[in-house]
Protein backbone atom coordinates (compact mmCIF):
# COMPACT_ATOMS: atom_id res chain seq x y z
CA UNK A 1 0.00 0.00 0.00
CA UNK A 2 1.28 3.54 -0.33
CA UNK A 3 1.88 6.41 1.64
CA UNK A 4 -1.45 8.06 3.06
CA UNK A 5 -0.58 11.67 2.54
CA UNK A 6 -4.21 12.26 4.12
CA UNK A 7 -1.96 11.62 7.25
CA UNK A 8 -1.37 14.59 9.04
CA UNK A 9 2.43 12.87 10.47
CA UNK A 10 3.10 11.90 7.37
CA UNK A 11 2.69 15.15 5.77
CA UNK A 12 4.87 16.48 8.61
CA UNK A 13 7.41 14.38 8.42
CA UNK A 14 7.80 15.09 4.51
CA UNK A 15 7.99 18.50 5.53
CA UNK A 16 10.78 17.90 7.26
CA UNK A 17 12.71 16.29 4.32
CA UNK A 18 15.57 18.43 2.81
CA UNK A 19 14.42 18.12 -1.34
CA UNK A 20 17.67 19.96 -1.81
CA UNK A 21 18.84 17.48 -4.77
CA UNK A 22 15.14 16.98 -6.09
CA UNK A 23 15.52 21.34 -6.62
CA UNK A 24 18.94 20.99 -8.16
CA UNK A 25 18.18 17.82 -10.66
CA UNK A 26 14.46 18.39 -11.04
CA UNK A 27 12.61 21.64 -10.24
CA UNK A 28 15.41 23.83 -11.43
CA UNK A 29 15.59 22.30 -14.81
CA UNK A 30 12.07 21.82 -14.85
CA UNK A 31 11.46 25.47 -14.22
CA UNK A 32 14.41 26.55 -16.70
CA UNK A 33 12.70 24.29 -19.52
CA UNK A 34 9.31 25.73 -18.35
CA UNK A 35 10.72 29.57 -19.05
CA UNK A 36 12.55 28.64 -22.14
CA UNK A 37 9.48 27.37 -23.39
CA UNK A 38 6.98 29.61 -22.89
CA UNK A 39 8.83 32.55 -21.03
CA UNK A 40 7.14 33.23 -17.33
CA UNK A 41 3.74 35.20 -17.93
CA UNK A 42 2.02 31.95 -17.92
CA UNK A 43 -0.60 30.06 -15.41
CA UNK A 44 0.32 26.91 -14.12
CA UNK A 45 -1.47 24.31 -12.48
CA UNK A 46 0.46 22.28 -10.03
CA UNK A 47 -1.70 18.84 -9.87
CA UNK A 48 -0.70 16.95 -6.09
CA UNK A 49 0.93 19.83 -4.97
CA UNK A 50 1.03 18.82 -1.28
CA UNK A 51 2.66 21.51 0.80
CA UNK A 52 3.71 23.80 -1.88
CA UNK A 53 7.04 23.20 -2.03
CA UNK A 54 7.53 23.02 -6.10
CA UNK A 55 4.97 25.70 -6.53
CA UNK A 56 6.99 27.97 -4.21
CA UNK A 57 9.83 27.40 -6.51
CA UNK A 58 8.02 28.29 -9.47
CA UNK A 59 6.79 31.47 -8.08
CA UNK A 60 10.63 31.88 -7.22
CA UNK A 61 11.47 31.41 -10.36
CA UNK A 62 9.09 34.42 -11.99
CA UNK A 63 5.80 32.35 -13.20
CA UNK A 64 3.28 34.98 -12.96
CA UNK A 65 0.82 32.49 -11.59
CA UNK A 66 0.38 29.18 -9.81
CA UNK A 67 -2.87 26.84 -8.66
CA UNK A 68 -2.29 23.87 -7.19
CA UNK A 69 -4.57 21.14 -6.58
CA UNK A 70 -4.34 18.06 -4.21
CA UNK A 71 -6.61 15.54 -2.86
CA UNK A 72 -5.38 16.23 0.78
CA UNK A 73 -6.95 19.08 3.42
CA UNK A 74 -4.15 19.11 5.48
CA UNK A 75 -1.40 19.76 2.72
CA UNK A 76 -3.54 22.64 1.06
CA UNK A 77 -3.77 24.25 4.56
CA UNK A 78 0.12 23.78 4.60
CA UNK A 79 0.66 25.26 1.29
CA UNK A 80 -1.96 28.06 1.66
CA UNK A 81 -0.81 29.11 5.10
CA UNK A 82 2.80 29.91 3.59
CA UNK A 83 4.04 33.13 4.24
CA UNK A 84 6.13 32.74 0.72
CA UNK A 85 3.68 31.79 -1.34
CA UNK A 86 3.07 34.48 -3.44
CA UNK A 87 0.96 35.13 -6.17
CA UNK A 88 -0.05 31.23 -6.20
CA UNK A 89 -3.47 29.66 -4.49
CA UNK A 90 -4.22 26.15 -3.57
CA UNK A 91 -7.64 24.35 -3.57
CA UNK A 92 -9.01 20.69 -2.44
CA UNK A 93 -9.87 18.22 -4.96
CA UNK A 94 -12.59 15.47 -4.04
CA UNK A 95 -13.35 14.00 -7.85
CA UNK A 96 -11.62 13.34 -10.68
CA UNK A 97 -12.80 15.81 -12.68
CA UNK A 98 -10.99 18.80 -12.14
CA UNK A 99 -13.09 22.23 -11.44
CA UNK A 100 -11.84 24.50 -14.01
CA UNK A 101 -12.82 25.19 -17.78
CA UNK A 102 -11.13 23.44 -21.22
CA UNK A 103 -7.88 25.44 -22.29
CA UNK A 104 -7.55 27.38 -18.60
CA UNK A 105 -4.12 26.64 -18.00
CA UNK A 106 -0.67 27.45 -20.05
CA UNK A 107 1.45 24.71 -18.27
CA UNK A 108 0.72 22.14 -15.59
CA UNK A 109 3.59 20.15 -13.58
CA UNK A 110 2.92 16.72 -11.60
CA UNK A 111 5.18 16.40 -9.45
CA UNK A 112 6.07 12.74 -7.72
CA UNK A 113 2.46 12.14 -7.61
CA UNK A 114 1.96 9.47 -10.27
CA UNK A 115 4.65 6.89 -7.99
CA UNK A 116 1.91 7.49 -5.58
CA UNK A 117 -0.69 6.14 -7.73
CA UNK A 118 -0.84 2.37 -7.55
CA UNK A 119 -3.75 2.10 -10.35
CA UNK A 120 -2.82 2.69 -14.38
CA UNK A 121 -6.38 3.96 -14.76
CA UNK A 122 -5.78 6.66 -12.49
CA UNK A 123 -2.79 7.84 -13.78
CA UNK A 124 -4.53 7.94 -16.95
CA UNK A 125 -7.90 10.02 -15.43
CA UNK A 126 -5.09 12.67 -14.00
CA UNK A 127 -3.73 12.92 -17.60
CA UNK A 128 -6.63 13.15 -19.49
CA UNK A 129 -8.21 16.05 -17.09
CA UNK A 130 -4.58 18.18 -17.51
CA UNK A 131 -5.04 17.61 -21.16
CA UNK A 132 -8.47 19.03 -21.18
CA UNK A 133 -7.45 22.07 -19.04
CA UNK A 134 -4.55 22.92 -20.92
CA UNK A 135 -4.55 25.04 -23.09
CA UNK A 136 -3.60 24.29 -27.10
CA UNK A 137 0.46 24.51 -27.09
CA UNK A 138 0.42 23.55 -23.47
CA UNK A 139 3.26 21.98 -21.52
CA UNK A 140 3.22 19.27 -19.01
CA UNK A 141 5.89 18.22 -17.09
CA UNK A 142 5.79 14.86 -15.11
CA UNK A 143 8.97 14.26 -12.99
CA UNK A 144 9.09 11.24 -10.58
CA UNK A 145 12.10 9.28 -9.16
CA UNK A 146 13.93 7.12 -11.97
CA UNK A 147 12.79 3.67 -12.15
CA UNK A 148 16.30 2.71 -13.39
CA UNK A 149 18.23 3.81 -10.46
CA UNK A 150 16.41 1.63 -8.10
CA UNK A 151 18.47 0.93 -4.93
CA UNK A 152 21.03 3.10 -5.62
CA UNK A 153 21.84 5.44 -2.33
CA UNK A 154 21.72 9.17 -3.15
CA UNK A 155 23.05 11.80 -0.91
CA UNK A 156 19.31 12.36 0.57
CA UNK A 157 17.17 8.97 -0.79
CA UNK A 158 17.03 5.60 -1.31
CA UNK A 159 14.23 4.54 -3.95
CA UNK A 160 13.59 0.67 -3.72
CA UNK A 161 16.13 -2.12 -2.54
CA UNK A 162 19.15 -2.61 -3.93
CA UNK A 163 19.18 -5.48 -5.93
CA UNK A 164 15.82 -5.68 -6.30
CA UNK A 165 13.92 -6.28 -9.66
CA UNK A 166 10.85 -4.37 -9.48
CA UNK A 167 8.05 -5.00 -11.82
CA UNK A 168 5.63 -2.34 -13.58
CA UNK A 169 3.20 -1.02 -10.64
CA UNK A 170 5.02 -2.59 -8.29
CA UNK A 171 4.83 -0.98 -4.53
CA UNK A 172 8.73 -0.28 -3.39
CA UNK A 173 9.84 1.25 -0.06
CA UNK A 174 11.91 4.66 -0.26
CA UNK A 175 13.47 5.89 2.49
CA UNK A 176 13.98 9.30 2.98
CA UNK A 177 16.91 11.00 5.48
CA UNK A 178 15.70 13.21 7.70
CA UNK A 179 17.86 16.23 9.37
CA UNK A 180 17.61 15.06 12.57
CA UNK A 181 19.57 11.66 11.12
CA UNK A 182 16.41 9.45 11.35
CA UNK A 183 15.26 7.81 7.72
CA UNK A 184 11.64 8.44 7.18
CA UNK A 185 10.31 4.79 5.19
CA UNK A 186 7.49 5.61 2.58
CA UNK A 187 5.94 3.16 -0.03
CA UNK A 188 5.74 4.30 -3.65
CA UNK A 189 4.91 2.57 -6.97
CA UNK A 190 7.06 1.70 -9.44
CA UNK A 191 6.45 2.63 -13.03
CA UNK A 192 8.56 1.83 -15.90
CA UNK A 193 9.64 4.55 -18.72
CA UNK A 194 6.87 2.78 -21.57
CA UNK A 195 4.41 3.16 -18.65
CA UNK A 196 4.61 6.98 -18.41
CA UNK A 197 5.03 7.19 -22.53
CA UNK A 198 1.65 5.29 -22.91
CA UNK A 199 -0.67 7.18 -20.22
CA UNK A 200 0.57 10.72 -22.01
CA UNK A 201 0.16 9.26 -25.57
CA UNK A 202 -3.34 7.90 -24.66
CA UNK A 203 -4.06 11.11 -23.17
CA UNK A 204 -4.10 12.91 -25.85
CA UNK A 205 -0.25 14.21 -25.97
CA UNK A 206 1.61 13.37 -29.15
CA UNK A 207 4.94 14.65 -28.09
CA UNK A 208 6.45 13.21 -25.07
CA UNK A 209 10.32 14.34 -24.33
CA UNK A 210 12.37 12.58 -21.97
CA UNK A 211 15.37 14.45 -19.91
CA UNK A 212 17.63 12.75 -17.24
CA UNK A 213 19.96 14.93 -15.07
CA UNK A 214 22.50 13.28 -13.28
CA UNK A 215 25.95 14.55 -11.36
CA UNK A 216 27.80 13.13 -8.56
CA UNK A 217 25.97 13.38 -5.82
CA UNK A 218 26.96 9.89 -4.67
CA UNK A 219 29.21 8.63 -2.06
CA UNK A 220 32.88 8.61 -3.21
CA UNK A 221 33.64 4.87 -2.60
CA UNK A 222 30.58 4.32 -5.10
CA UNK A 223 32.32 6.00 -8.08
CA UNK A 224 30.71 3.96 -10.63
CA UNK A 225 27.16 5.26 -9.44
CA UNK A 226 27.58 8.58 -9.56
CA UNK A 227 25.95 8.93 -13.43
CA UNK A 228 22.72 7.65 -12.63
CA UNK A 229 20.04 10.36 -12.75
CA UNK A 230 17.80 10.16 -9.50
CA UNK A 231 14.82 11.79 -11.28
CA UNK A 232 12.70 11.44 -14.48
CA UNK A 233 11.36 14.65 -16.24
CA UNK A 234 8.35 13.93 -19.04
CA UNK A 235 7.77 17.10 -21.10
CA UNK A 236 4.67 16.60 -22.87
CA UNK A 237 2.67 18.98 -25.46
CA UNK A 238 -0.63 19.62 -26.54
CA UNK A 239 -1.35 20.40 -30.12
Amino acid sequence: MNTDWMNEEAANLFDQYDDYLEDRLGYTPLIENLKESLGPNISVLDYGCGGGKASRRLIAGGIKTVTGVDISQTMVDKASSNINRGNSSYHQITTDVLNFNDNTFDAAICCYVFITNSEKSNLLKIAKEIHRTLKPGGIFYVLDTNPDSVGIKFSSFMSGDLNKKYSDGEIKPVYLDLPNGSVFKISDTHWHKDTYYKILNEAGFKTVELFEHSDADVPKDTEGLRYYPPFVMFKATKF
